[in-house]
């Protein structure tokens, strides 16, 4: 009986043990281009994992320009993480590409006991995308309001021009 139930543990744990191999990444990323309506620009990269194994990380953590934070997992969607970026003013959200880099729960303890700048350097990451930002436009100097309210005076004009005409 002891035999029994050392091995279902041993079975567990082996299975429990199993870890991504060779994974595979995809990122879409969406992000906030107004900037007439937002005053802090937001963008929101979704990952996606792929592995060999098809065993997918329990936890992923992304680095975006140095600062770790971790993603959120999908509910619905295995292998489907979210993870969001928040700027100041859209100057600090930079226009173009921008590399994350990924960490499972082992890269991260690995990243979390480096101590040096060199130590961290060293960590390689478990796998990066990149998040896409196109900028922040502020849109056409005249809102098009002001070419509606514009058109409906000259056609009021027009209008009462012509009633004005026509009465006299």
């Amino acid at each position: 009986m002891f035999r029994l139930i050392v091995a279902a543990l041993a079975l567990f744990a082996f299975v429990n043990g199993e870890s991504c191999e060779s994974p595979q990444f995809k990122g879409v990323s969406h992000s906030t281009r107004d900037g007439r309506l937002t005053v802090e620009p937001a963008a929101q990269v979704e990952i996606t994992v792929k592995c060999k194994s098809g065993k997918q990380p329990s936890t992923l953590y992304a680095d975006i320009n140095g600062q770790v934070v971790p993603c959120a997992q999908s509910a619905t969607s295995p292998g489907k993480y979210f993870v969001g970026v928040a700027a100041a003013t859209h100057k600090e959200l930079a226009k173009g590409r921008t590399a994350i880099k990924l960490y499972d729960d082992e890269s991260y303890s690995s990243l979390r006991k480096a101590r040096t700048d060199e130590a961290i350097k060293a960590v390689k990451p478990f796998g990066q995308v990149e998040l896409n930002h196109p900028g922040v436009s502020y849109g056409p100097w005249l809102p098009s309001e002001f070419f509606a309210v514009s058109a409906f005076g000259v056609v009021w004009w027009v209008a009462y021009r012509e009633r004005s005409k026509i009465l006299s």
